[in-house]
C-alpha cells in the first residue's frame, strides 16, 4: 500500500504505522517519542496540531495494549491536549481510536479551533480527509503545520 506523507515522502508498506516507528521516514512529524509511543503530527493530513498517538511496537488490536501502554497513553494524551490548548486557545478537540486489519492501533487528536468550517466532531475527520491535497500543497498551512510541530517539540521537552 503506497502512502504520501505531508512532506511529500512516500511510504510503501502494509502497515505504514510501523514505517513511522522505524525512525526512518518522517522524522520532520515527530513530536516525541517514548520506549512505548510515538507522537506525531498525523502524516497523511496537514492540519495544524492533529497529532497520532501510536504504539512503538506492532499492535493491531487495542486489547493488546498492555497496562503500561495504557496508562502512558493516557499520561500523553493529557500532556498533548494541555499543549494543543495552549497553542491555539481552544477548548475542543475531537478523539478518535483506530483498529485496522494488520495496522497500527493509534489515538488521533484533533483541535477544533476554527481553521476550517467543522459542522460536528464526528463529521471533522471525513472533512480533512477530503482536503487532504489541498491543505499539503497550501504554503500558509504547511508553515503553520511547521510552526505547531515545532511548538509542541519545546512542550514535550519539559515533559
Amino acid at each position: 500500500m503506497k502512502f504520501k506523507t505531508i512532506f511529500n515522502e512516500e511510504i510503501n508498506t502494509l502497515c505504514a504505522g510501523c514505517v513511522v516507528m522505524d525512525n526512518t521516514k518522517f522524522k520532520e512529524g515527530r513530536i516525541y517519542q517514548s520506549k512505548l509511543w510515538d507522537l506525531s503530527q498525523d502524516f497523511e493530513i496537514a492540519y495544524p496540531g492533529m497529532v497520532v498517538l501510536s504504539p512503538m511496537r506492532h499492535v493491531s488490536n487495542y486489547m493488546d495494549l498492555t497496562d503500561e501502554e495504557l496508562k502512558e497513553l493516557h499520561v500523553l494524551t493529557i500532556h498533548s491536549k494541555k499543549a494543543i490548548q495552549k497553542i491555539f486557545d481552544c477548548e475542543k478537540m475531537a478523539y478518535m481510536f483506530y483498529e485496522k486489519p494488520n495496522g497500527h492501533v493509534h489515538f488521533v487528536i484533533i483541535p477544533l479551533h476554527g481553521w476550517i468550517e467543522v459542522k460536528d466532531k464526528y463529521s471533522v475527520l471525513g472533512e480533512l480527509m477530503s482536503m487532504a491535497e489541498k491543505l499539503r500543497e497550501d504554503k500558509v498551512n504547511m508553515a503553520k503545520v511547521v510552526e505547531v510541530i515545532d511548538a509542541l517539540r519545546e512542550y514535550f521537552k519539559k515533559v
